[in-house]
């Protein structure tokens, strides 16, 4: 197992949770890497913002209910975070916050940002507030950190042993691959992989991952590279192929997408891997 460099550590992760189901699995990956890193710990519940406009009498009771719903849930998450991590040899801290005028996301973003990295669940489609609190796709794309998704229906108390880099040579790319060098060093096995590489417009030659390859291994990150091939479509599908048939425990690659108005737009293959993710995701904007 490769040496940590000196400096290249996570030293402040900030954990959002936002529902008791999963604060398990997400306090054991904050954790795994907070006791790797001797980090400090930052359990983040942000209340959704209240409409104020137009309230009836009717409507304002469902309001009240609504917040004291979200208040309970709050505590019960803080007495589950606080439980797992007290008998744990690092810092935490526990943040309750009203995201008020403005939305879940950018709260989460104006506490993630004086962080090194942020934890975030894997967008559950099934639960009912998963279209008010879940924003792991905003938080790559626009709060400048990068961002560890971690699925939602699995739990790692640890990962990051073999993993998985998507290379395209473009910045999303490249600021990914940066940012996970906390983990590259300390990784047995880390495999490149460029998909669809002689679709770019520039030649990439004929071993088109040699170059972050090179760089890596200065940085004592032992890695092999490789190209795979997919319709335009399906990138995404072809990426946790790799991922499952090296038996891969972290991808990480640059997520693609935008904000524009009210419309969120996200790239496809990031689209399909945070969909279909089976192991936790890194992603850099």
């Amino acid at each position: 197992m490769a040496t940590m460099e000196p400096g290249m550590t996570f030293k402040t992760i900030l954990l959002h949770l936002n529902d008791e189901r999963r604060v398990d699995g997400l306090v054991a990956v904050a954790t795994y890497l907070a006791n790797h890193e001797k980090a400090h710990v930052i359990g983040l519940y942000v209340m959704p913002p209240v409409p104020t406009y137009g309230v009836t009498s009717i409507g304002a009771g469902m309001i009240k209910a609504g917040l004291a719903t979200f208040r309970e849930e709050a505590k019960r998450i803080q007495v589950a975070f606080e439980k797992a991590t007290a008998s744990l040899n690092l810092a935490s801290e526990w943040r309750v916050v009203e995201a008020r005028d403005q939305g879940v996301a950018e709260t989460i973003m104006d506490h993630g940002r004086t962080a090194d990295l942020i934890v975030a669940s894997q967008r559950d489609r099934d639960w009912q507030f998963s279209t008010l609190l879940d924003e792991p796709e905003r938080l790559a794309i626009e709060s400048g950190r990068p961002v560890l998704v971690v699925p939602c229906s699995k739990h790692f108390t640890q990962f990051g042993n073999r993993i998985t880099i998507a290379w395209n040579n473009r910045r999303e790319s490249a600021r990914s691959v940066f940012d996970a060098l906390p983990l590259l060093n300390s990784a047995e096995i880390v495999r490149i992989v460029w998909v669809n590489p002689h679709d770019e417009p520039n030649d990439v030659g004929d071993f088109p991952t040699a170059g972050i390859a090179a760089t890596l291994e200065r940085h004592g990150v032992k890695c092999t590279g490789g190209i795979a091939f997919a319709h335009d479509n399906a990138v995404g599908e072809a990426l946790l192929t790799h991922v499952a048939d090296e038996q891969s425990d972290l991808l990480v690659m640059g997520a693609y997408g935008h904000s524009r108005l009210s419309e969120f737009v996200f790239g496809g293959a990031t689209r399909h891997v945070l969909k279909h993710m089976t192991v936790p995701v890194l992603l850099s904007h």
